[in-house]
């Protein structure tokens, strides 16, 4: 909705009068769409400009339609919030018409504005999306949807007062009946490129359909692209049910690990394993924004609306110098692979920064004396077992040997042994393939074991799995863990792999690795795997063990607290140590389900409602203090 920003006194000197509806004149058409027409107007009664929506014929004239959009308008109508197009009036239950006033936002839709403005780096991206994601959680917080979120949607306020983003249109895409699937123009109720699966699906939709939608913002704001763009609306459906779109970082180098691994969690095809609510997405673009130099993002996002040209030329150079420094404060701290991550992203807006090439280096050379260490390490512990095998070989022997004309043994090659040069010889590559126990088998032999017959390996972690040099020996496997609801970090051997996925692709080297998974709300899972059990593995599923969530009642201590009917104790028990309260058996998602919570106040009797039990997560309920007698 464009427009000059002027206070309206009375309609201008010959400005053309469209029609009047109650006591809105309605100036100019200013756009359209499969639901209503838009039209610039003026409040005769409060002399204000306004926007006047008005429902396509073909849907006003049914009762459920109409009263669909009542209800619609009335829920909408309660939201309060600066990044949300605020409604003034609807039509009402009984209009022939219907129609919705809302305030006239000077400006252009996020489309029109990215595409003429441009973005420039993917973290302006994030503080746009930040703050529909702040719009959301207010919504959904008053029970409300958008379910149509989309570019088209969102108005960038670009003129009096502070610049912003708007939410615009909550809701309605309720108006139309269930068994509805496309309006009389033909045009889809949503846009295939924004609608969550289980939209598509006919499922129903809940507040992580709106995250499913702000993921896909998020995706085209941060790469340029759309993720399921195809080149026909059923085309891009079937993307959409598949979950088939490109690695984001693929599509924009210039996308950090961070930022990606939110926008691919807020993509999963399950609502399960998005984040539970759109405050989430907030809180991790805050975070992600943080780290990058960006704590005060509404802040941030004014300046880059009042003028963004000036605004990006100036970010680049803010992103490299915290980044920088972040990578220097964790190679500090000894963290260097997370300080290598730091680094790529300097690296990506400015290619051959000299000062991150020094680091670098440093990081290298500091790499090649661990290397150079591990080697001599193993050297010396072949030499040795070796030294400790020859010395039993001289040790006279205890009886008396039998006789025999054989000549002696050859020293006999234990499994894994080869008769070429040895690792350092070869220039100490795959050290990790020399195997203590191996070394042992083939000198000790030397005591009178047959070749055939090698003599036992003692017992002990590098035996646990089998012979320790035939594990040594096997070529590095890729083992891929399916993980539910998802690894919010994984790591090998202590190193950081994979963080916010649901797939977690490890490479297993040589040697006996320990795996271990991490998420908030459940036990870690660990495992120890070599090579050879990984490749006949090649992929495996692990659903992470629940914990339970913690229940914490304030206010009267003396509440007695119920759970599904069973008694847990008082708030005051609560309030020192939180009740264990397992998401409930039986429930079709065993990390989230519903539960009956009653509170008996002294002198105020019951209250019950229903809580969602999250796994690992905090809930805090008030209950309502006791009044002081008089």
């Amino acid at each position: 909705m464009r427009g000059q920003a002027r206070t309206l006194v009375s309609r201008p000197q010959g400005q053309v009068l469209i029609r009047r509806i109650d006591r809105y004149e309605l100036l100019e058409q200013v756009g359209t769409g499969g639901m209503s027409a838009v039209y610039r107007g003026r409040d005769t009664a409060l002399d204000r400009e306004v926007a006047v929506k008005i429902l396509h014929p073909h849907l006003a004239s049914r009762a459920e339609s109409r009263a669909r959009f009542s209800r619609e308008a009335r829920a909408v109508a309660r939201l309060s919030h600066p990044n949300i197009v605020e409604i003034f009036d609807y039509s009402g239950d009984g209009a022939a018409e219907s129609w919705l006033v809302t305030e006239f936002v000077h400006g252009r839709t996020l489309r029109a504005f990215v595409d003429e403005v441009g973005v420039g780096v993917p973290e302006v991206g994030a503080l746009v999306c930040r703050a529909l994601a702040e719009a959301l959680a207010h919504a959904h917080a008053a029970g409300v949807i958008h379910r149509d979120l989309k570019p088209e949607n969102v108005m960038v306020c670009e003129e009096g007062g502070r610049p912003s983003v708007k939410l615009a249109d909550f809701g309605i895409a309720r108006i139309m009946a269930a068994d509805d699937k496309m309006t009389m123009t033909g045009a889809l109720v949503g846009s295939p490129n924004h609608m969550a699966p289980e939209i598509v699906e006919g499922r129903p939709a809940d507040a992580r359909s709106d995250v499913f939608s702000l993921g896909t913002l998020l995706y085209w704001m941060c790469t340029g692209a759309l993720p399921f763009d195809a080149p026909n609306p059923t085309a891009t459906l079937r993307r959409v049910i598949q979950g088939d779109y490109g690695d984001p970082r693929e599509v924009s180098p210039l996308l950090s690990d961070r930022l990606a691994r939110v926008i691919r969690r807020a993509l999963q095809h399950d609502p399960e394993l998005r984040q539970a609510s759109a405050a989430e997405v907030r809180d991790e673009l805050d975070a992600v924004l943080a780290e990058d130099g960006l704590p005060r993002a509404d802040e941030e996002l004014a300046a880059f609306l009042a003028d963004p040209a000036g605004y990006k030329a100036r970010l680049r150079g803010r992103l490299v110098a915290a980044r920088l420094s972040r990578g220097e404060e964790l190679l500090r701290r000894g963290d260097s692979a997370r300080a290598l991550g730091a680094f790529d992203g300097v690296l990506a807006l400015e290619p051959g920064h000299p000062a991150v090439l020094a680091h670098l280096a440093g990081i290298g050379r500091r790499a090649q004396r661990r290397r150079a260490l591990r080697i001599v390490a193993a050297l010396a512990a072949v030499l040795l077992l070796g030294a400790i095998g020859l010395v039993a070989a001289d040790r006279p022997p205890s009886g008396p040997a039998p006789a025999s004309d054989a000549p002696p043994a050859p020293a006999a090659v234990g499994p894994g042994a080869t008769a070429g040069p040895s690792p350092v010889e070869s220039g100490g590559a795959e050290v990790s393939s020399v195997s203590p126990g191996a070394a042992v088998t083939a000198i000790g032999s030397t005591t009178g074991a047959s070749a055939s017959e090698p003599r036992a390996l003692p017992s002990g972690p590098a035996t646990r799995a089998g012979p320790a040099a035939s594990r040594a020996s096997a070529p590095a496997a890729e083992l891929a863990v399916q993980v539910r609801p998802y690894a919010d970090r994984a790591l090998l051997d202590g190193v950081e792999v994979g963080r916010g996925e649901q797939r977690v692709l490890f490479r297993i080297g040589p040697g006996i690795h320990r795996m271990r998974i991490e998420h908030p709300c459940c036990d870690a899972y660990e495992r120890e795997i070599d090579a050879a059990e990984a490749t006949s593995l090649s992929e495996i599923k692990v659903p992470l063990s629940p914990r339970p969530a913690r229940l914490r009642v304030d206010g009267d201590p003396d509440t007695r607290v119920w759970l599904d009917g069973k008694l847990l104790g008082t708030a005051a028990e609560s309030q020192r140590d939180p009740f264990r309260v397992p998401v409930p058996a039986g429930a079709d998602n065993p990390y989230e389900a519903e539960a009956e919570l009653r509170l008996d106040v002294p002198g105020q009797g019951s209250a019950a409602a229903r809580v969602r039990v999250r796994a690992g997560q905090d809930i805090t309920v008030p209950a309502v203090r006791r009044e002081a007698a008089p």
